[in-house]
């Protein structure tokens, strides 16, 4: 829980701090910096290399069976992770502003994605590559800060949506859903991809939905 107030602090902080448009790598390294003090050095060196990326609503950033070697930081935007299962889809988890994502596998791993990456909105992201982020890892004492925060947000995030998956009961589902870290971004996310992520069918997250008087879209 600690974790989870420490990271709102840190989304508040990059909200009221931010500027549009963004100079290069600048969205990056305020994020990191709020995170804790970073050095010369690596500011520098995420300055230099790290990518900026825009993709299209609908475009895949990764497909199942291809490499990925960055970690992405959303700008702006709206990301979900998704499996496909013969002809059905089902989506693990969604991303937005301040939320960084990759493919757990294909970049840590190093082996290919066994998951699609899809932008669902317009969406901007700086991202690091791998061979970039071992690097700092090695010579910037304060990334390795920066690192352990991320691991541990990831950490939590990924206990949380467990933890919902597991619930029996659709109705707890959606409950849980509703008092997760995704109730603030809940009327971007289309309801398909909400419905998959909760393992329900789209009828049944619409009577839900109805139910609570809080209808996504």
């Amino acid at each position: 829980m600690s974790i989870h107030l420490q990271w709102q602090s840190l989304v508040c902080f990059l909200s009221s701090t931010m500027v549009s448009p963004t100079p290069k790598n600048l969205y990056s390294l305020i994020f990191f910096n709020s995170i804790t003090p970073i050095s010369k050095d690596l500011k520098e060196y995420l300055s230099a290399n790290m990518k900026s990326h825009s993709f299209k609503k609908g475009e895949f950033i990764c497909q199942a069976g291809e490499p990925f070697s960055h970690l992405h930081l959303i700008k702006k935007g709206l990301v979900r992770g998704f499996y496909q299962h013969g002809p059905k889809e089902i989506t693990q988890w969604v991303d937005w502003e301040n939320h960084v994502f990759t493919s757990v596998g294909g970049f840590f791993m190093r082996t290919p994605c066994k998951e699609n990456i899809q932008a669902i909105e317009s969406t901007q992201t700086e991202s690091l590559h791998f061979d970039d982020l071992q690097y700092c890892l090695k010579h910037f004492p304060d990334m390795s800060t920066i690192y352990r925060a991320l691991f541990e947000f990831y950490l939590v995030s990924a206990e949380e949506r467990v933890y919902i998956s597991r619930i029996p009961s659709a109705k707890d589902r959606y409950e849980a859903f509703l008092a997760s870290g995704y109730a603030e971004s809940i009327s971007r996310i289309p309801n398909k991809y909400i419905a998959e992520f909760l393992g329900i069918r789209p009828e049944t997250l619409s009577r839900l939905a109805q139910d609570y008087q809080a209808i996504p879209q």
